[in-house]
């Protein structure tokens, strides 16, 4: 949210995106519109080739639970490759403190997993405390979630309180040692 913030004021127009996985909290949908409210524009909701009745019959009931790594594939990694096809670079809120994974993160990198583009994450040296500033100084909107105490909101099936102090991201995928879904590996 802060980049899109940053981007509305310095006037540009890019595409804004989403992944809706057809398994988003209500929360995540209810900040869509008021994103649309805000800054009057239309963030494109980008879907997974199959909806979840097709990915049951395809691959069982509750893929998230037995695969979660196929389940992220198939919803967010391979839906996001195909929305980036016709572009060069894309921007993320990625930083370095998020996760141990993402400490060595850098400004501009190069994304295979997207297709051989550029990853530009202008934000990888903030901290947590510089993004909710950012927020509340300009009053942008975020999820609600956060306020509840959730620190890394994605799907609802794979998001929980941090079960672990100090780990933002150990909420995501309980009972496994996934600690991303293949966007950001």
């Amino acid at each position: 949210m802060v980049l899109l913030d940053l981007l509305a004021r310095s006037g540009r127009k890019v595409p804004v995106y989403y992944l809706d996985t057809g398994l988003l909290f209500e929360q995540t949908h209810a900040l869509v519109e008021r994103v649309r409210e805000r800054y009057g524009i239309e963030p494109i909701a980008v879907r997974p080739e199959i909806d979840l009745v097709e990915q049951a019959a395809r691959y069982g009931d509750d893929l998230w639970l037995r695969d979660p790594d196929l389940c992220c594939s198939l919803r967010k990694v391979q839906p996001n490759r195909a929305f980036l096809a016709n572009y060069r670079a894309w921007i993320t809120g990625v930083r370095r403190d998020q996760s141990a994974t993402r400490a060595g993160a850098k400004y501009v990198e190069w994304d295979d997993a997207a297709g051989g583009i550029a990853k530009i994450s202008p934000l990888v040296e903030w901290t947590e405390a510089d993004v909710r500033a950012y927020l509340h100084e300009h009053d942008v909107p975020y999820n609600d979630l956060l306020d509840r105490g959730y620190t890394s909101i994605g799907c609802k099936p794979c998001t929980r309180f941090p079960a672990t102090a100090g780990d933002p991201r150990s909420g995501r995928w309980p009972g496994t040692d996934k600690t991303e879904c293949g966007l950001h590996a």
